[in-house]
């Protein structure tokens, strides 16, 4: 269809996206159609915020997306930018909101952006420097989490990126808080799985959000295997997650970097006894991510295998320079290569209220793959597309 059509059947600007997955997690990269915005990338994601939160539910909830769905606004011109610290910019966009920094996102969009030629909607493009040696290109994300260094594999002359290969990042810092820890599970958030236990233990870690980290089999089921039961799986983290953000002893224990009202984002259930391990790496494991307002991520979510590598650093069980391999339940069906790649690259510092906490720098490497090119329209009669909205969340007095 004709750009014509698209402006002449709608009243609004048509957006153009391209369709990412990141071992089946999707990430929807807005090209063009987003209002401009200036500022700080911070002032810039309030003023997205305040102003343009309507293109986010529109472009990633339903009719157009879905509860699981990801999306990215590119930033050209932010201070790092401008200052030549960072390549580009990047609001990272999800189905409640906004994130300081998404994983999976990330390797999908310095994927694209290194085979995005154009200088208008990249003009930065021609400042990327081509390695020869290791036939990749060092690309720099200014992200509200903070500088994020990447390295994208290409081909022989640097212009395009392979997608044999996968891409690296650098990840936010992450840091244990707490490991093998103990709680009571009161009546009101108990699952039918817990059984007549009355406590579970779990670990908890920051990297861009706090995460907590239990074994399946604390959560009462058998393994994470094809046999598993989403939905049983879906009830019973997101009622571990009330009961950890309703305890004191939790809440005592989320003194975070940059998290002042650190709650617990989300739950990595882990299962240390399946997956296999990629060449090179020292092991593997399985894990499922519900985050959010129980969003299951269906990649090995890039951010918590930062804070996994920071749990199994403080447990002893992985040195610097050593590496892990994590799958999803997708990726398991997959092949080794298809699960994210944690390095433990270095050990960091910093004093958090008073406290002095240790933690890692961890290279994550994972696989990005394009799923289209699509152009969004929004029809002025149309009152069920315009915002978005999310069947599951239509009872609800907040519902779109």
């Amino acid at each position: 269809m004709s750009k014509e059509f698209h402006k002449g059947s709608s009243n609004h600007e048509p957006l153009s996206c391209v369709d990412m997955h990141t071992v089946g997690m999707p990430t929807r990269i807005i090209l063009s159609g987003y209002p401009d915005i200036s500022g700080t990338l911070l002032e810039q994601r309030t003023r997205a915020k305040l102003h343009h939160d309507h293109i986010r539910t529109r472009l990633l909830q339903e009719p157009r997306g879905h509860s699981g769905m990801y999306g990215a606004v590119l930033r050209p011109e932010t201070e790092h930018t401008r200052s030549g610290e960072a390549h580009m910019g990047v609001l990272y966009l999800h189905g409640e909101g906004y994130s300081n920094m998404c994983g999976h996102a990330t390797i999908a969009i310095c994927r694209f952006l290194v085979d995005l030629q154009d200088t208008v909607y990249f003009p930065r493009r021609h400042d990327l420097v081509y390695n020869a040696e290791t036939r990749s290109v060092r690309l720099v994300l200014h992200t509200p989490g903070g500088l994020v260094e990447s390295d994208v594999p290409t081909s022989q002359d640097g212009t395009r990126s392979d997608p044999a290969r996968p891409v690296s990042f650098i990840a936010i810092p992450a840091f244990p808080l707490a490991t093998d820890l103990s709680v009571d599970i009161p009546e009101p958030y108990r699952w039918p799985e817990l059984g007549d236990r009355s406590s579970i233990t779990f670990s908890l870690a920051c990297a861009s959000a706090v995460s907590c980290h239990v074994d399946v089999s604390e959560l009462g089921f058998p393994s994470l295997r094809e046999d598993i039961d989403i939905s049983c799986l879906d009830f019973a983290t997101r009622q571990l997650k009330a009961a950890l953000n309703n305890s004191e002893v939790v809440k005592s224990q989320l003194v975070a970097p940059n998290h002042n009202d650190a709650c617990v984002f989300g739950v990595m259930i882990e299962d240390k006894n399946t997956g296999s391990p990629a060449e090179g790496t020292n092991g593997a494991e399985t894990g499922m991510y519900f985050f959010g307002d129980q969003h299951l991520d269906r990649s090995p979510t890039g951010s918590v295998v930062a804070a996994r590598n920071a749990l199994k650093y403080a447990r002893g069980e992985l040195k610097i320079g050593e590496s892990w391999t994590y799958h999803s339940i997708l990726t398991n069906r997959h092949g080794s290569e298809y699960g994210f790649i944690g390095k433990t690259v270095r050990l960091v510092e910093t004093e958090v209220m008073g406290q002095n906490m240790k933690g890692v720098v961890v290279q994550v490497s994972g696989h990005a793959y394009y799923s289209g090119i699509n152009t969004y329209v929004i029809e002025k009669e149309d009152l069920v597309g315009q915002n978005g909205f999310l069947l599951e969340h239509l009872d609800r007095k907040d519902s779109n």
